[in-house]
């Protein structure tokens, strides 16, 4: 597997997309949360720190490099749209962008990756509890991603 690359800058989101064509004609394949919380063997529960929770994601596509993995570390919200009537799965391209405007009285800056470039980050709250066609999206404090 490759090594982890680290999102800091828009320059770093701009690697990315050239490296994964922008994520055109890509798929999520799997993808793994951990809360980072848990239970002792004494049944006290621990809550962890913001960066235990995380969302791992493993991305295919039909040519190379085939296979990516993003992680979203201190994960604060996600939605992933699951199967859809006349929808498939497959992403003509991502939107993954910095933001500090989206937790009220906090100028916190996190990161949106979404499944299409016309994700518009403002309005997901208002959505119907299921919308066809539907958005993945995953807003974090930090992204690493690697070739697998």
């Amino acid at each position: 597997m490759g090594e982890w690359h680290s999102i800091k800058s828009n320059s770093d989101i701009n690697s990315l997309l050239e490296f994964y064509g922008g994520f055109h004609d890509s798929c999520i394949k799997e993808i793994r949360y951990t809360s980072g919380a848990w239970v002792d063997a004494d049944m006290a529960m621990h809550m962890g720190e913001q960066e235990d929770w995380q969302v791992d994601i493993v991305f295919q596509r039909q040519w190379e490099p085939i296979s990516i993995e993003l992680r979203f570390t201190g994960m604060r919200k996600m939605n992933i749209a699951g199967w859809q009537r006349n929808y498939y799965c497959d992403i003509y391209d991502c939107y993954l962008a910095f933001h500090n405007d989206l937790i009220t009285c906090l100028d916190e800056i996190l990161i949106v990756w979404a499944d299409n470039a016309g994700f518009e980050s403002k309005n997901f709250s208002e959505r119907c509890i299921i919308e066809e066609p539907g958005a993945s999206f995953i807003i974090a404090k930090n992204l690493l991603w690697r070739e697998i």
